[in-house]
């Protein structure tokens, strides 16, 4: 009985890893929702989004490129590591560019809603919320 004990806790120390939440993260998307910035609140016409992330190293990066309000947006995780990482949202250093130019460099923000199933969307905001996209998750990887 004491072997067959000492073998159950021995399996239960090698399967540890496997049981434990997941570190790293990825979600894409090709629906976005909404842009707003210093001009207005637009909807988006035409998308894409990547966001990759890693907890324990808060390695992230994220870049949403979308057409809104007839603009050419781009938001872009610019720190690396990130300020910080959870399982649901991103802190960091970005640059945010329309049509081209950049209309904030090195601001900061959050994207949040990064942990909600296929099918909910997730955010952006800087720090002032001044400026803002969002989007639907389409797929998501974790592990």
């Amino acid at each position: 009985m004491k072997a067959f004990r000492s073998a159950v806790v021995a399996a239960l120390f090698l399967s540890l890893p496997a049981l434990a939440a997941p570190v790293v993260h990825s979600i894409w998307s090709n629906r976005g929702l909404y842009v707003d910035d210093n001009t207005g609140h637009y909807t988006v016409t035409s998308s894409n989004a990547v966001v990759a992330w890693n907890q324990s190293t808060n390695t992230a990066f994220v870049n949403f490129h979308g057409f809104a309000g007839g603009n050419e947006y781009d938001f872009e995780l610019v720190g690396s590591p990130a300020i910080a990482t959870s399982v649901d949202d991103i802190s960091g250093i970005w640059n945010i560019r329309r049509n081209g130019a950049f209309i904030c460099t090195g601001c900061s923000g959050t994207a949040y809603g990064l942990s909600l199933p296929v099918g909910n969307y997730f955010k952006f905001y800087d720090s002032t919320n001044v400026f803002h996209f969002s989007a639907y998750i389409d797929a998501r990887k974790d592990y």
